[in-house]
């Protein structure tokens, strides 16, 4: 079974910060985004990798839809967290 990978807040204001330093391509204006920090996760719903050294995931951001693109490391994508059929797990 395919599990599916998502990103918490800090997840993502961790990725984030590290794509805007390696000066990746998909970084996120992170004060603008319609995310908060209240427990809320954002699920990776597509992903492919990027100039051989990078993945690049789309992002959805809250329940009407909105998404956003990021770019990440290999090492940060194999580290998120993951979605089961029993809920979520690593």
């Amino acid at each position: 079974m395919e599990q599916t990978p998502f990103l918490t807040y800090n997840d993502l204001a961790r990725i984030n910060a590290s794509s805007v330093k390696a000066k990746r391509n998909r970084n996120l204006w992170f004060d603008e985004l319609p995310i908060k920090d209240d427990g809320t996760v954002y699920p990776v719903v597509f992903q492919m990798i990027h100039n051989d050294l990078e993945i690049r995931v789309k992002i959805v951001l809250n329940a009407t839809g909105d998404t956003a693109w990021l770019d990440m490391s290999f090492e940060e994508f194999e580290g998120l967290k993951r979605f089961a059929e029993e809920g979520a797990s690593k």
